[in-house]
């Protein structure tokens, strides 16, 4: 995995993490950045391991890993880290597409002595699958897609070369997994659809501490949780607060989440004069308490995967609003346990809106969540099922 920060794929591991069985399984877990708001949750049961002093080396600030390999005299080492470093900060294709340019200088630099596995799981789209297929030695390997990998803007030719090494690929859901069959046919027999696990009762439990940012507030508590990344709408939801503002509406909107957008998502909050409104809380570790609590939640995102906070909104019966991103019929049916707004911010606006102003369809929405069965701890027998 590539940390363990407060994504979802990350919460989704350390959801697995905590489920897997011990008794049957010895587990390793390769971070190329060990670090993250997870990383104290992690099961005292995994052996966290490190990919050794050359990728150390590899991965120090520029000009320390420039001269660490000068002093030893490295020159290809120099040449590597010199061409990385101008492929995955240049400006041309997604950070993914330009980390499969730079995979081969990384790749060099990684000299870990793993043992023989008795199966690899590469758990995010990117480097860890890349590093799966190509760097360890396994009788079954597995890679994971979190996302619907048409948006991932990442090169086909060099997915099917790492693809090709592996046993099974794994969509989040049935959308993902069909996408993945249409864009590799020749791969389909080998895909696989396994959910992102969620357990009620955990995140129950975990919701039982208090959010002390919502107390006193008498206004509607609106809730998005989601990396500050170009996938999830932070724009939108500005936007959309900003609408909701100038319409007179009562309401605080919190965000859970940071990112590399965090920055001109915070300008744009402040050109819009949301600071009162719009309410960015960072990471937390326990974000169940605020799910819990708010009034609405609100997923703005251009796509996803299978979204994993939405799942958990629906864990505790929220009224959620959801934008119609390519996989979210996956989760939620219109009109009946959310209500879908187009991907923009008046849409979302006025989705909200309705929700405010009509008590008995947020009660129709609630009831409707908690009849359906929420949980999913089964789907880690496809997982183990995989593994034999």
């Amino acid at each position: 995995m590539e940390s363990m920060g407060s994504g979802g794929g990350e919460r989704s591991l350390l959801t697995l993490l905590q489920l897997t069985d011990y008794d049957k399984y010895s587990v390793d877990l390769l971070l190329f950045n060990p670090s993250g708001l997870f990383m104290n949750m992690i099961p005292k049961q995994v052996n966290i391991i490190s990919l050794g002093k050359g990728y150390e080396r590899f991965v120090q600030p520029f000009g320390a890993s420039i001269k660490a390999y000068l002093l030893r005299g490295d020159f290809k080492g120099v040449y590597n880290r010199f061409l990385y470093s101008k492929t995955v900060n240049g400006k041309y294709g997604s950070t993914l597409y330009r980390d499969q340019l730079a995979w081969k200088y990384m790749r060099a630099a990684l000299t870990a002595d793993l043992p023989e596995y008795d199966a690899a799981i590469g758990y995010l789209e990117g480097k860890p699958n890349f590093f799966v297929a190509d760097c360890v030695r396994a009788k079954i390997k597995i890679a994971y897609i979190h996302s619907d990998y048409r948006k991932l803007e990442m090169d086909k030719a060099f997915d099917e070369k790492i693809f090709e090494k592996m046993d099974y690929i794994v969509g989040v859901s049935d959308k993902c997994a069909d996408i993945l069959r249409e864009e590799f046919p020749e791969f389909k027999e080998k895909i696989r659809a396994v959910e992102n696990i969620t357990s009620p009762k955990v995140l129950h439990k975990m919701a039982e501490e208090k959010a002390a940012e919502y107390e006193n507030i008498e206004s509607t508590i609106l809730l998005t949780v989601g990396r500050m990344a170009p996938p999830k709408g932070y724009d939108i939801a500005v936007d959309a607060a900003s609408i909701l503002a100038e319409n007179g509406v009562d309401f605080k909107w919190f965000a859970i989440g940071k990112g590399e957008l965090q920055a001109e998502i915070e300008q744009k909050i402040k050109e819009k004069n949301l600071e009162d409104k719009f309410i960015l809380l960072g990471e937390r570790a326990n974000p169940y308490p605020y799910i819990a609590g708010c009034d609405i939640y609100v997923q703005p995102s251009y796509y996803e995967g299978k979204s994993i906070a939405i799942d958990e909104a629906k864990c505790f019966a929220k009224p959620i609003v959801a934008t119609r991103f390519t996989t979210v019929l996956d989760q939620l049916a219109d009109g009946e346990t959310a209500l879908l707004a187009e991907i923009d911010a008046k849409s979302v606006a006025e989705k909200i809106m309705q929700l405010m102003a009509e008590e008995k369809l947020c009660e129709h929405l609630s009831e409707n969540l908690k009849k359906e069965k929420l949980g999913n701890e089964e789907e880690i027998n496809k997982f183990y099922e995989m593994l034999r």
